[in-house]
Formats: structure tokens, C-alpha cells, sequence
């Protein structure tokens, strides 16, 4: 039988995201201290405790506690240490390596996991439901050993409702087993999205971009355009251009992301607004609302695709000869003028946004691709496409990168003096 976990983390909604986890996916029992005085007298009151996971900046004092109590063998695990000798999860939002990790302090195989044994109604505490504006299935609650439906989903949690939950005994709210993993992914990810990133090294900002991006194509095919979903883009766009920032060369954002494993299509957005602010920054018409333009487009233009196979389609042949269903044929045909049209309904959205949508494979109306460019394009779209046909080049290449060949065929393939004029400043991109 599994002793306790001792999550140390004084941040609240961290603490959620790895309780939340560690309990779903490997049955783990984690109590939390928020500082080392707490640690202390947990580790004091407690002899039942198998492992403890720490964040770096308690890990040091946590050791020398561990290393002190030589009655009794703990695991112990780090999250964003450089020098700790022991196991280590550099990225603590890359929430598998550290799930295996505790699984194997706590001695459970992925047998035991796989074979888990779980209720007909999966248990849940009453504060993850605060985390959410409406869930994803039905939440009942248990009364008598009878389970009562409390909250249909796509209908609003009523925040008073779970008050007076709470008010009458009643500490978790559950959901019926084949609903736990979509719950638990959705929580996950809205939770995410409640993290300052200064609570979070430079990999797990990245990570908590994409989920949060992950979060909002969700919700943008339920709900669409709403001040929830405004609110979250606006936020997640300016921590991804912060994010960028922190890498003064594209190899090294390059050689994190594929570190992370990050998804295409968050890749492919990410380094966009690496390479379009790079581009903003040296056109000679070029101001600051014109990067904020670009990077909100970078973030848009494939905001409804809903996957990577999808992602990598550029022309009429490449959609022509792909597996896709006829659905998502027609999606990937359709999706800069769908992308566009969200946009239109986005609250101050930058002016041109939607243009550059639209043209971003050099069709004017967003339906299609294009194999030539006319002087229709706006000058903003031009450094867009050429700055998205670079980027495809990046992310396809990994580390293997070969600019000059790439920068040959871009000059082969765009001739005219504007696309030129950009593919000067392409070169200039620091490696």
C-alpha cells in the first residue's frame, strides 16, 4: 500500500495541477507544504511518507532534511533544479516524465496503472470545480450514496451552488469514470492558464503557452468568439512574445521547443513571432502596433485547424494528395477565411488582422492556396507568407537547419523587388 507524497510548492494553482495529476494518473495520496517550516513538521508528525517532490527552490533545504533522518528512506524528487544529484523534471508542466518518476518512487508499474481500479463515479475535490467557468460533462454530487446531477455541461458552474456544497459536508464533486480523463485534461489546462509566468522556468513557459493555446481552440469551436476567450488570447499572445524574447538566437527557441515536444502547431506560432518581430523590427517601415499586428496574426492564422497533418498543408497539391477525410479537406481549404472571420469578432482586434488572415497563402478571399503572388497583397501579408514559408522550413529541418539553401529557393521562388526586400532582412535572423 502507497505511503503519502509531499508535494513542497507554494504556489496555489501549481500545487492543483500536480495534486490533480499525480492523483488521477498514478492513485497517489499527496498532501502539500507551502514552506520548509511546514516540511518540518510534516516529516515530524508523519512516518507513513514515500516520497517527497520538491520545486528547486526548496529542494536544498529539503535535502538536508531528508539527508538528517537517517531512520527512515524517502524518495525524493526535484522539479527545475540544475545541481540537484538526485532525479530531476527539468519541466515540471511536461507532466509525463514526472508522473513516471513518481510512479517509480512509489513502486506502480504501468500495470498497475493500466489496471487501476476506478468508481463508476470518479471522486474529485470541490476546489477544482471553482477553477472552471462550465464543464466539459456532467458533475454529479453524492448524497446518501445516491449521485444527483449538479452541473450540466456548457451551462456555467454556479459559484454560489458550490458554497453551499461545501457548506453542507460535501468536499468532492464526481463524474462518471469515462468522463475523468476529458475532465481532468480540461482542468488541467484551465488551471494552466491561471499560473504567472513568473512562477515558471523558461521551458515550462513554453509549455504552459500550448496548453493554454490547446485550451482556446477548444473553447473557440464550442463558444467562439466570448470576453472569456478574448481575455485568455490577449494573455496568452503576450506570454508568448515574452517568451520568444528570452531567446536572443532562433536555435536555442528552436532546440527548446523540440526539447519540450511541443505540437506543431504550437511550434509553428511560437517561432512566427520570433521571426515576424525580428522582421518588424528591421523593415524600415516597421513601428511597434505593426509587430503587435503580426504577432496577433501569428497566433490566429490556423487557430481553426486541429492538427499537424492539417498544419503542413501549404498548396492545392499537397491537400489534393493527403489522407484527410473530405470534412477536413474542406476545413484546410476553408480555414484562413474561418480564422478571419473569428478575428472580425475579436474586441479590438489590430486593424489589418484580418487581411493578413485572409492572404496568408495568396488568396485574397481566405479560400485556397496560392502558387503565385500578386501585387493584390498587402505589405504586411507579404512578410507574413515569407516569414510562414521560412518558419515551415525551421520546423521541418529541426536542428539540421540550412538557411542559405532555403534563402536560395525563397529568392527563386518570390522574384519581384518586395518579397526581395524582405528575404534581405529573413537572412539577417540570428541563428
Amino acid at each position: 500500500m502507497q505511503g503519502i507524497t509531499l508535494l513542497v510548492e507554494d504556489n496555489d494553482e501549481l500545487a492543483k495541477f500536480y495534486r490533480l495529476n499525480l492523483k488521477v494518473w498514478v492513485g497517489a495520496d499527496v498532501c502539500r507544504a507551502s514552506t520548509i517550516k511546514e516540511v518540518e513538521v510534516f516529516l515530524q508528525k508523519n512516518k507513513n511518507i514515500d516520497l517527497i517532490i520538491s520545486k528547486a527552490a526548496f529542494t536544498p533545504v529539503v535535502k538536508k532534511l531528508l539527508d538528517a533522518d537517517n531512520s527512515r528512506e524517502i524518495s525524493h524528487i526535484d522539479i527545475g533544479s540544475r545541481n540537484f544529484d538526485g532525479e530531476t523534471i527539468e519541466n515540471g508542466l511536461e507532466i509525463k516524465p514526472l508522473l513516471q518518476a513518481s510512479a517509480k518512487a512509489l513502486g506502480v508499474t504501468a500495470k498497475d496503472m493500466a489496471q487501476m481500479v476506478v468508481p463508476d463515479y470518479f471522486p474529485l475535490e470541490l476546489l477544482y470545480f471553482a477553477t472552471i467557468k462550465e464543464p466539459v460533462c456532467p458533475i454529479y454530487s453524492c448524497n446518501d450514496g445516491e449521485y444527483v446531477l449538479v452541473f450540466r455541461p456548457d451551462e456555467d458552474i454556479d459559484r454560489q451552488r458550490l458554497v453551499e456544497l461545501k457548506k453542507s459536508g460535501h468536499e468532492s464533486l464526481f463524474v462518471e469514470k469515462n468522463d475523468r480523463l476529458k475532465l481532468v485534461t480540461n482542468l488541467t489546462q484551465e488551471i494552466v492558464t491561471k499560473i504567472k509566468p513568473e512562477a515558471l522556468n523558461p521551458a515550462e513557459v513554453l509549455s504552459a503557452s500550448e496548453m493554454t493555446q490547446q485550451l482556446l481552440q477548444f473553447k473557440l469551436r464550442r463558444i467562439g468568439i466570448t470576453p472569456e476567450t478574448a481575455e485568455l488570447a490577449k494573455a496568452n499572445i503576450k506570454n508568448m512574445v515574452a517568451a520568444s524574447r528570452k531567446f536572443p538566437k532562433l536555435s536555442k527557441l528552436m532546440a527548446r521547443l523540440l526539447k519540450n515536444k511541443s505540437s506543431y502547431l504550437y511550434k509553428h506560432s511560437q517561432v512566427l513571432m520570433f521571426v515576424c518581430s525580428h522582421l518588424m523590427d528591421h523593415i524600415d517601415w516597421g513601428n511597434e502596433e505593426q509587430k503587435k499586428t503580426i504577432n496577433f496574426v501569428a497566433f490566429f492564422h490556423d487557430i481553426a485547424l486541429e492538427n499537424a497533418e492539417q498544419a503542413q498543408i501549404h498548396t492545392e497539391a499537397q491537400l489534393k494528395e493527403s489522407k484527410l477525410s473530405k470534412p477536413e479537406k474542406e476545413l484546410v481549404n476553408k480555414h484562413a477565411q474561418i480564422a478571419a472571420e473569428l478575428v472580425v469578432k475579436f474586441p479590438h482586434a489590430p486593424m489589418g488582422a484580418d487581411t493578413i488572415i485572409r492572404q496568408h497563402h495568396g488568396i485574397s478571399h481566405g479560400v485556397g492556396f496560392s502558387d503565385s503572388y500578386g501585387g493584390n497583397l498587402s505589405p504586411m501579408s507579404v512578410v507574413f507568407i515569407l516569414a510562414e514559408d521560412f518558419v515551415d522550413h525551421l520546423i521541418s529541418s529541426g536542428t539540421d537547419l540550412n538557411i542559405e539553401s532555403k534563402i536560395k529557393q525563397m529568392r527563386s521562388r518570390y522574384s519581384t523587388q518586395r518579397f526581395q526586400k524582405i528575404i534581405d532582412i529573413l537572412e539577417t535572423v540570428a541563428l
